[in-house]
């Protein structure tokens, strides 16, 4: 059985704790983390040297081609979850609960859960919203012995109850209560927070309210650390549009389109293959072998 490449890991680096994490934002050392869906983005993710991958629930959109990230299954998670273990060694790795799969009681939250850590292999999970059901799915989460990060702010699984996908906490009124979220959520036992489109001040002073780390996207450069979705950074195709948040290092589509393009125009004219992509055989076993075929 062939065997996977294995990421080439800086031997002087450790694999990322929870302690540790809770130690960078003691000391301001910045977070780093990123989404991940399979195998090579894995090795990706692994190779730069990120803290934390997020198998996130916007696989929906960028992998499944969904329209949203509600209509993402657990099964389906499960499966980009494990193939995104394979590739990883020394990054936290988090998994996100998709909608459906912890609304519903504690219970079904930490069957959920149980079996993300069982199958897939990730270290943490995380599930979206702030208020007394959410605390207390973290907090029963949490009892099984499952770190949970919490997610307040911008929630894609609820964004047609917030009025769509628009920051949160612009208002006085509004930011107490992503304030109260955030709290509740740190009392439940949640180890971290994601905070998602809100505005920068608030971000940084809830930052500093907080004891446990908090992961900005879209919420300023004053949270401990920050997440942004892979295939925005890199300008995939997959994503029909990036949020104003997101920052694009590469533009991956382009160069993808021209290397099929080139590919397509090769094959064409008869340029590819050639000889260097091909088998040789004998030609004396060439010769029995048309002979033998001549005769069938």
């Amino acid at each position: 059985m062939p065997t996977q490449p294995k990421a080439a890991v800086d031997p002087d680096r450790l694999p990322m704790t929870l302690p540790r994490l809770a130690e960078k934002k003691r000391l301001g050392e910045p977070i780093v983390m990123i989404t991940a869906y399979d195998y090579p983005s894995a090795l990706v993710a692994e190779q730069a040297g990120v803290d934390c991958v997020l198998v996130g629930d916007s696989a929906a959109e960028v992998v499944l081609g969904y329209d949203s990230t509600v209509a993402v299954s657990l099964e389906e998670m499960l499966m980009l979850a494990t193939a995104t273990r394979r590739g990883l060694q020394t990054p936290l790795l988090v998994g996100d609960l998709p909608f459906g799969s912890y609304e519903a009681s504690d219970e079904l939250a930490v069957l959920s859960a149980q079996r993300f850590v069982k199958e897939a292999g990730v270290d943490a999970v995380k599930l979206e919203g702030g208020g007394p059901s959410q605390a207390s799915r973290v907090a029963a989460i949490v009892a099984a012995g499952i770190p949970v990060m919490g997610h307040v702010g911008l929630t894609p699984q609820s964004s047609v109850a917030l009025g769509g996908r628009r920051a949160q906490g612009r208002t006085a009124d509004r930011a107490l209560e992503l304030a109260r979220a955030a709290r509740a959520l740190e009392a439940a036992g949640c180890f971290a927070i994601v905070f998602e489109a809100i505005p920068a001040a608030v971000a940084a002073s809830l930052t500093q309210f907080l004891s446990i780390p908090v992961i900005g996207i879209g919420a300023g450069p004053d949270t401990d650390g920050q997440v942004l979705v892979l295939h925005d950074l890199l300008g995939s195709p997959a994503r029909r549009r990036a949020p104003r948040f997101a920052k694009q290092y590469a533009d991956l589509h382009a160069q993808m389109l021209a290397a099929v393009g080139e590919y397509a125009d090769d094959v064409r004219a008869g340029r590819f293959p050639n000889t260097e992509h091909t088998f040789a055989i004998d030609p004396a076993e060439l010769a029995a072998f048309d002979e033998g075929l001549g005769a069938l």
